[in-house]
């Protein structure tokens, strides 16, 4: 083998192992993120201190240089004393904007490395614009002075953005396995929401089987009464009622061809009552016949003896088919049916309710399960991201 063929190989060798994949189970996620999060944990901690130390380190050295500025001697300078005030008064502001900025890094909350330098850089932003007047006004006479604690800012914030900006990748990898984190609980309380739905689901069938029975059972005992001798009586004396109101609706019509309307109202036709009574009779007679049973005209045929034989013998058929009815009518005895199709109809829409509530929990499951399918597609790419497969179980 060439001298070029072992470097080829060897850099093969490397890159394999620089890119070792991890194989992990969904079981096996939950573990692997917690041990990945407190190692970037620990890493974070340690930055963390070596930005503590830099504050440390950068508050000394400027303290030093407020120090100096607050001995500066303004009186000795050869200026008018409206400019002398000015300034010291910039001077005295200035010291106490920095001394505020001081005390806020000293006593800064420390919840993980992105965020500290969020809240690290607005310190120095709100630092740099409550204070830039008062340096610019003091720079009137402590030049020297008021610029050697700017650069002394400077350089503080630039060497905290490089320790940041040198450790970025911790953040980028800490806010990777937090997004992991999300998703994998996501999926997790989806697969909840799924269990849920199965048990309803089950629940649900349980019961549309059970209505399903009763209503099986109410129709058979429909069935049973159906061909019971009381029922079949029933239909026969039911039948029998239809058949005499039928011939009785047609023996009253036949009774109106018989009478003569118009010798009626000729009769009665100073009297106002009666004559509605003509009227009425003549335009809907068999409403007004049942109505009273035929009183009132009759009672107007017996008064203009305008009645006659064939007249009577067919009120005589009317009254003993509207008799035997009534009497059909009493002994008809009560149909058991008529209890149990409430029943039954009652029981179907019970159904029908719970189908409805299982389409509803059949169309949330579909949506789960394609939402859960997007969010393990969307862990699978993350984890690819750091050389993790993930291997989905049977």
């Amino acid at each position: 083998m060439g001298i070029f063929d072992l470097i080829k190989k060897l850099i093969r060798e490397n890159k394999a192992e620089e890119i070792a994949i991890e194989k992990l189970t969904f079981s096996d996620i939950g573990n692997w993120i917690e041990n990945k999060i407190k190692e970037k944990e620990l890493k974070q901690n340690e930055i963390i201190l070596i930005i503590n130390d830099k504050i440390d380190k950068h508050n000394n050295e400027l303290n030093k240089k407020i120090k100096i500025l607050k001995g500066f001697d303004v009186e000795a300078k050869k200026e008018k004393d409206k400019i002398k005030e000015i300034v010291n008064h910039s001077r005295k502001d200035y010291i106490e904007s920095f001394e505020n900025f001081l005390e806020k890094l000293n006593n800064l909350e420390i919840n993980g490395l992105e965020d500290s330098m969020k809240k690290i850089n607005k310190i120095f932003f709100d630092f740099s614009k409550s204070s830039y007047k008062n340096y610019e006004r003091a720079t009137i006479l402590i030049g020297k002075e008021m610029a050697s604690i700017k650069d002394g800012v400077r350089v503080f914030s630039k060497d905290l953005l490089k320790t940041y900006e040198e450790n970025k990748d911790v953040t980028d990898y800490f806010k990777t396995i937090l997004q992991i984190k999300s998703k994998y609980q996501n999926i997790n309380t989806v697969d909840n929401i799924l269990d849920k739905i199965i048990e309803t689901k089950s629940d649900l069938d349980k019961k549309i089987s059970e209505k399903e029975k009763e209503n099986r059972i109410l129709k058979e005992n429909v069935e049973e009464i159906k061909k019971s001798q009381n029922y079949l009586d029933h239909l026969a004396t039911q039948k029998k009622i239809e058949y005499l109101k039928e011939e009785s609706k047609n023996d009253v019509l036949a009774l109106k061809q018989l009478l003569d309307f118009k010798a009626l109202a000729n009769f009665f036709h100073i009297n106002q009552e009666q004559i509605k009574i003509v009227k009425e009779h003549r335009e809907n007679f068999y409403t007004h016949f049942i109505e009273d049973d035929g009183k009132s005209i009759i009672g107007l045929l017996d008064e203009s003896k305008l009645n006659n034989d064939k007249i009577v013998e067919k009120i005589k058929e009317i009254y003993s088919k509207l008799d035997e009815t009534k009497n059909h009518e009493q002994e008809i005895k009560k149909d058991k049916t008529q209890e149990i199709y409430p029943k039954i109809k009652e029981v179907v829409l019970e159904i029908d309710y719970l189908k409805i509530e299982k389409v509803k929990e059949e169309k949330r499951d579909g949506k789960l399960r394609t939402n859960k399918e997007e969010l393990i597609n969307s862990l699978k790419q993350d984890l690819d991201k750091m050389n993790v497969e993930f291997i989905l179980q049977p």
